[in-house]
């Protein structure tokens, strides 16, 4: 696996390029020939945006950006090594998900702090992995455009951050999962769970 991280100018193009999460999608698509499930996540930092994207396969960043004048430098890549999750470790987590339930085929999204501790606590379990603490951003209401010519539809999606500590329990399920993604919507920047070893 591989993870990737970018920061993104202050320009009109780059501001309105991130400010449409499916164009974010087919953009980085262009970096791979092959790629079975591609993972991003947008975050805002104090002074900077930037946006992590995850692999199986080694991206070529030149095929998606170098006509495309959005990025401050050349992105980072760093090999990620999943198979070394350690039973019972604990670790530092990230995920900026779309919390939702699922009534009557129809995706309905959760509001209630509550809710979403719940949502999360479940596909964690259902990860091979404990909760053990989360803090909850709410980020808001999502919007993305695909083709305004073909369908003229907008998405909408209700974007929560989760940061905590959580412990592994199935190192195999939990990497599996990882790779994945956790949640709905993977294709607007939802899903894409990092982790950081904590002592």
């Amino acid at each position: 696996m591989y993870l990737t991280c970018f920061e993104i100018k202050k320009s009109r193009l780059a501001l309105g390029w991130i400010g449409n999460r499916y164009r974010v999608h087919q953009r980085l698509r262009m970096a791979y020939r092959d790629e079975p499930r591609l993972l991003y996540r947008i975050e805002e930092m104090n002074d900077y945006l930037r946006v992590l994207a995850q692999s199986a396969t080694r991206p070529d960043w030149e095929d998606a950006f170098g006509n495309f004048d959005v990025l401050t430098g050349p992105p980072v890549v760093k090999e990620l090594h999943l198979d070394k999750l350690q039973n019972g470790g604990f670790y530092r987590f990230r995920l900026v998900a779309n919390p939702v339930v699922t009534r009557n085929g129809k995706r309905l999204g959760l509001f209630r702090e509550e809710d979403q501790l719940g949502w999360l606590t479940r596909q964690l379990e259902h990860s091979g992995a404990t909760l053990l603490e989360s803090q909850v951003r709410q980020i808001g209401l999502a919007r993305s455009e695909k083709n305004p010519v073909k369908d003229g539809g907008v998405q909408t999606h209700y974007a929560v951050e989760f940061n905590g500590v959580l412990q592994v329990e199935d190192p195999l399920t939990l990497a599996s999962r990882i790779a994945e993604g956790i949640g709905p919507a993977k294709a607007y920047g939802f899903g894409l769970l990092t982790l950081a070893r904590f002592n």
